[in-house]
Formats: C-alpha cells, sequence, structure tokens
C-alpha cells in the first residue's frame, strides 16, 4: 500500500517505527508530550501523529505517576521520578534539550503537578515545561476554538465545553460511567453465567488488562433507530467465544452478556450495586454528564458549542458507542425544557486519529505552535516551587 511506504508526518528521516527507538534529524527538537491516562500513559514527540509508546498506568502507579496522587511533594517527587526517566530512556533523547507538554486533567492533584514539575527541572534540567488542560487539546484536531469534548475514559466520563479557545472550568461535569465499571459488570456477569464450570475459566477474569481484551473483542452496544417509518434494532442474538490469555480453556460469553454490560454508560440502573461497583450504581450517565455541561454554560454559548461535539476515550472505540450516543444525546437535550431547543444544533465532529489517543495527538499538535506559555527554570527559581498553579494553560 502507499501508506506504507510514505513516511508518516514528523518522522522524515527517521531511524525506526512507532514503539522502537528512532533518531530525529529535524534541526529544532521537538517537545515531548505525555499524557497520564488512567488506563493507558501516551508519551511521544510534538507534531506526529501518533505516540512513539503506550503504556499502561495501573504498571506506572506503583511508581507514583498517576493523575490523582495525594500525597506530600516529597514523597511525590521519589514517585515520579521513575517512570520519567523510563519515559526519556524509551524516547532515546537526553532532557536537557527538550521541553516538556503536559496533558493536564482539569482538576489534578496540585500535589503530584508540583512535583512533577519540580523532578523535571530540578533534577532532569529540562529547559521549560507547560501544563494545558486535557480536554480542550482534542479541539485542535477539528480547526475550530470553540466545541464540547466528551472524555469516556476508565474511570469516568468527562465533559468539558471549550469557547474562544478558553476552557469553561465551571461548565466541567463527570459521570462515573466508565471502562471500570463496564469492566465490573462483565466480570459480574461471567461468573454468575459460567459458575457451573468450575473456577478455572475465571482465574483470568480478575485482570483489568484481560478484560480488557474481552470487551474489545466480544463486546457492543446495541443501538435502536428509527429510520422513516421503520425501526432497526442493531442486536445480535449469536454468543461469541473467548480464549484468555496463556489459557487453552474457550470462555463462551452469552448474547446478552455482550450488549448490557454497556448500558450503565447511557441509562440509570435500579438493581442493586455490587461489590465491585460500589455506589457507582447511584451515579449519573453519560447523557446526563452533557445535558448537565449545557446547562451550566451561558445562553449565547451554548449554540456554538454544541456544532463541535468531538468524542475521546477508550470507551468511544467500542462498536455502536457513537450512534447510540448521538440517539441518547439528541433525547436527553429534548427532554428538557431549557435545551429543547439546541436540539438540532447538535453536531458531532469526526476525527482521523483513534479516539484513545486524540488527547494525546491534539498534545502534539499544541505543542508544535509558537505562542504557547512555558514555565523555564528561571520562573520556578524566581516564583518559587509552589507557584505551579499558574502552570495550567489555556490554548489560543
Amino acid at each position: 500500500k502507499i501508506s506504507q511506504t510514505l513516511p508518516r508526518p514528523g518522522q522524515l528521516g527517521a531511524g525506526r517505527g512507532l514503539g522502537g527507538s528512532s533518531v530525529s534529524y529535524f534541526t529544532e527538537k521537538e517537545a515531548i508530550v505525555i499524557d497520564f491516562g488512567r488506563a493507558f500513559t501516551k508519551v511521544g514527540f510534538a507534531a506526529e501523529c501518533r505516540p512513539r509508546h503506550v503504556l499502561r498506568s495501573f504498571e506506572l502507579q506503583s511508581r507514583g505517576a498517576t493523575r490523582g496522587l495525594s500525597a506530600q511533594p516529597r514523597s511525590a517527587e521519589e514517585w515520579a521520578e521513575a517512570p520519567l526517566e523510563d519515559f526519556f530512556h524509551y524516547l532515546s533523547v537526553s532532557p536537557k534539550d527538550r521541553q516538556v507538554f503536559i496533558c493536564d486533567a482539569p482538576w489534578a492533584s496540585m500535589h503530584f503537578r508540583t512535583a512533577l514539575a519540580r523532578v523535571l527541572i530540578k533534577q532532569f534540567s529540562v529547559p521549560s515545561i507547560a501544563f494545558v488542560v486535557d480536554l480542550a487539546l482534542p479541539l485542535y484536531l477539528t480547526g475550530l476554538s470553540a466545541g464540547i469534548v466528551v472524555d469516556c475514559g476508565f474511570e469516568s466520563s468527562r465533559v468539558l465545553a471549550t469557547f474562544a479557545g478558553v476552557p469553561l472550568l465551571s461548565a466541567y461535569s463527570e459521570a462515573e460511567a466508565g471502562g471500570r465499571r463496564v469492566n465490573a459488570r462483565l466480570r459480574r456477569k461471567l461468573q454468575d453465567s459460567l459458575a457451573d464450570d468450575g473456577a478455572e475459566c475465571l482465574t483470568g477474569l480478575n485482570e483489568e488488562a484481560v478484560l480488557e481484551e474481552l470487551k474489545a473483542q466480544a463486546c457492543y452496544v446495541a443501538v435502536d433507530v428509527q429510520l422513516g417509518d421503520e425501526r432497526v434494532l442493531l442486536k445480535t442474538d449469536q454468543a461469541a467465544s473467548f480464549t484468555p490469555p496463556e489459557m487453552e480453556e474457550v470462555i463462551e460469553i452469552p448474547a446478552d452478556c455482550r450488549w448490557k454490560v454497556c448500558e450503565p454508560l447511557f441509562v440509570r440502573e435500579d438493581d442493586s450495586a455490587s461489590e465491585d461497583e460500589g455506589d457507582w450504581q447511584n451515579c449519573i450517565s453519560i447523557p446526563e454528564a452533557f445535558v448537565r455541561t449545557i446547562e451550566r454554560l451561558p445562553l449565547d454559548v451554548r449554540a456554538a458549542v454544541l456544532q463541535n461535539v468531538v468524542v475521546v476515550g477508550g470507551c468511544a472505540m467500542l462498536r455502536g458507542f457513537l450512534p447510540r450516543l448521538a440517539l441518547e444525546l439528541r433525547t436527553a437535550l429534548r427532554e428538557r425544557p431549557k435545551t429543547s431547543t439546541l436540539v438540532e444544533r447538535l453536531r458531532f465532529t469526526p476525527l482521523n486519529v483513534a479516539p484513545v489517543c486524540a488527547v494525546w495527538t491534539g498534545g502534539a499538535v499544541c505543542a508544535a505552535l509558537e505562542g504557547s506559555g512555558r514555565y523555564t527554570a528561571e520562573d520556578w527559581n524566581l516564583d518559587g516551587p509552589y507557584q505551579t498553579g499558574r502552570l495550567m494553560a489555556s490554548p489560543e
């Protein structure tokens, strides 16, 4: 194929492709972009279309590289140093001549942010760093400065609107409907349906990585579409088979289990919560969080941002997720008196990158632009280590 013979953007002269060490021949050295996700952490160079390395975040959590860290800055520095050193090793670059661009969550822990800045500047001697709101970065892939980003992630689903390049943090909403919740329901239903087959086939279901692979292969989102006078139900009555890693026994996934585990992403569930799910059954769904964000916005902003809805995150890669989400959002907007007149304004913007890497790719575009705010070592020495609140840069 022609696409296999052409170099990728930002990789002209690279020695190796994705996932391997490479040597860049650019005259100006690109910044390093890091996205600390709940399920996967992405790291790579600015102006490239995809990250060089994608690592499982739970492997980094033991080293302290988590977004919601709540510890003293001194201990947080020790935990943040090890994964950062691995990042520079994977990329085969020296941190002393590379700027670092962090895709930062809106309400990330200040302890972790301060510790991360201290380690990068004091121990790795990076020339400058930048923290930018992660939910505003996918808009760089659309070419528009206004829109709503719906991040259907592993731990939760987050919704944030941006207008004129300014993230509207006062309208931020979050729902505990995410990949972990789907995994918990999937584990519980499989344990109930396979209880008579013995415990050996259920051993691998205790690992999140196995459940993620099972979910990607067998699960989907059911869609009920009304096309004129005809009703189309996108659902199958066929079971699926799955072979866990390092096991020869095949697990049979029931037909209803394949789609029912994804229903809590869109609707409230009234059944009792399981031990793995805790109180998640009482939390709002993605459509509720979306409508709540719209209601918190100023009246003259709502119509503008609704015309550019970007969906990102790992759960967005489930089959049938996007059409079902579009139907649920239209229904949720129509049911609220304050938003019923905005239904026809709803527009989704497709991306040319995988939803799971959309935040990182937007960060790579933003980091390659001139004029974005940087926090240098001189600023650190002048303002002190506890002035990192202003590291939260807004995309322009």
